[in-house]
């Protein structure tokens, strides 16, 4: 991969440990800081109704609330998730919530509870298997010599929903989603190569061009 024509230091707006390993080795040559614990205090509501909207609200909020502390920083988040086909879409932007919907649970559900749901979904109408994407928005915010940036860039991975649970590498759905190509589940795959293909490095390297025409 080329590397940015500049370097700097990229703040991460995530608690997600998985997001973050991806989203630090596709830009390793820069200066990534993690701001989990920031991030995770400001508690930001991801109320927007698609996946760009939440993922500049965590970039826009992470950003406002560190600018007077740091010269020239980008700070980096994403929002992602799952859509199948037979589920018109589901769970889409509910995706890290699935399990939790229409309950009175709040927040995040397992891993395990979301993979269970759907699977479920999928048998109530009698499907062990669906097309499906992962979808990922990148959003970048901050400044660079001055100048304001904010942008957003997209990537998806296209494959196949399937009722076993196969593989231990992964997280989110990576278990029940077959790549389109693949004969292996994502979680079945080593993170490199899963790392080669995936939605979010496909929304990195478009914003790693982007980077590079500032």
């Amino acid at each position: 991969m080329k590397k940015s024509s500049q370097t700097f230091k990229i703040l991460l707006a995530s608690s997600n440990q998985g997001k973050i390993n991806e989203i630090a080795q596709i830009f390793s040559d820069h200066e990534i800081i993690i701001k989990s614990q920031e991030f995770q205090r400001l508690n930001i509501e991801e109320n927007a109704k698609t996946f760009e909207g939440n993922a500049l609200l965590k970039a826009t909020g992470l950003y406002h609330s560190l600018k007077d502390s740091i010269e020239d920083f980008i700070v980096l988040s994403d929002d992602s998730g799952l859509c199948v086909d037979a589920l018109d879409g589901e769970p889409g932007i509910y995706s890290a919530r699935y399990a939790n919907i229409g309950t009175n649970k709040l927040g995040n559900a397992s891993d395990s509870a979301n993979i269970a749901h759907l699977l479920k979904k999928l048998s109530e109408k009698s499907l062990k298997h669906s097309r499906a994407k992962y979808i990922c928005a990148i959003a970048a915010v901050g400044r660079l010599g001055g100048k304001y940036i904010e942008n957003i860039e997209h990537g998806e991975l296209v494959g196949e929903i399937i009722d076993e649970i196969r593989g231990s590498n992964g997280f989110g759905y990576d278990s029940v989603f077959i790549p389109e190509g693949f004969d292996r589940s994502l979680a079945e795959l080593s993170f490199e190569e899963k790392n080669a293909i995936s939605h979010r490095k496909k929304g990195l390297e478009k914003m790693r061009l982007f980077f590079d025409d500032l």
